[in-house]
């Protein structure tokens, strides 16, 4: 489950409160990030920092290294950090990629290192635009995407937003989960079709025809010479269609169609 998510709202009043981050990907912004959400006892700004170094190293594609390179060397210990529980506010449902270098202010206070959350600065944003998806742990590629009209009841207006999991959408509806690689369908299941019995409407005699598929008749092995019958007597081959093939004694015909 993510952690503490940022949603990024557009509407000319509430931006002069929380101001617009500098692009539509919720929590990469962290000015943004500290104006959208107060800080409280169990929610510490340098806490959030530290864990957002951590998912921000891994987001590094190094120099000459493709998308795929840094995926593979990434995904364990991505996982791992997954698993103790340590939630991005940016990298919520995927890892983004990324290019450059963190920039943070640290200094030293009685031997102890501390640091001044207010200075960290992400990444850029790669020029790919590719990233690492929690679900089915894919290459997938991100963009941004426009932001949402939505009406807010307690303001009384309409404004716009973005939520993490907008960009993500488009992933999981067409590509999450989905094999990478084209498969051949299973061939569909062939049903058995009866023969269909009924009187000739072009018979002007009472001569009664019985019409089978030939598809039936292939299924049941009928295709070739028909054996001796003491019931019924062969006209032609079964594999001279739309022709008789047997003849019962009450005068039935058998044809195959």
């Amino acid at each position: 489950m993510p952690g503490d998510m940022v949603k990024i709202i557009i509407d000319r009043v509430y931006n002069k409160i929380v101001p617009k981050p500098i692009n539509l990907r919720p929590g990469y912004d962290m000015e943004h990030v500290f104006n959208y959400r107060p800080q409280t006892d169990n929610y510490r700004y340098e806490k959030v920092v530290e864990i957002e170094k951590e998912y921000d190293y891994l987001s590094i594609i190094r120099p000459h290294e493709t998308s795929q390179q840094w995926a593979n060397r990434v995904r364990g210990p991505l996982q791992e950090l997954l698993s103790r529980r340590k939630y991005s506010v940016y990298h919520v449902f995927c890892l983004f990629g990324s290019f450059g270098q963190i920039v943070s202010t640290t200094y030293y206070v009685n031997g102890e290192l501390y640091g001044t959350p207010f200075d960290y600065r992400r990444p850029s944003v790669h020029k790919s635009q590719m990233a690492i998806c929690f679900k089915c742990w894919k290459l997938v590629k991100i963009t941004e995407v426009k932001p949402r009209k939505e009406y807010y009841s307690g303001w009384g207006r309409w404004a716009y937003e973005v939520e993490s999991e907008d960009l993500m959408k488009d992933h999981w509806n067409y590509s999450c989960f989905k094999t990478e690689t084209t498969t051949i369908a299973p061939p569909a299941r062939q049903e058995m079709i009866s023969p269909t019995s009924y009187q000739s409407s072009n018979c002007k005699s009472n001569t009664s025809e019985i019409f089978i598929s030939s598809l039936y008749a292939k299924q049941n092995n009928l295709l070739g010479p028909l054996p001796y019958a003491p019931s019924a007597r062969t006209l032609s081959s079964i594999n001279h269609l739309n022709q008789p093939t047997l003849r019962l004694k009450d005068g039935t015909k058998i044809m195959i169609v």
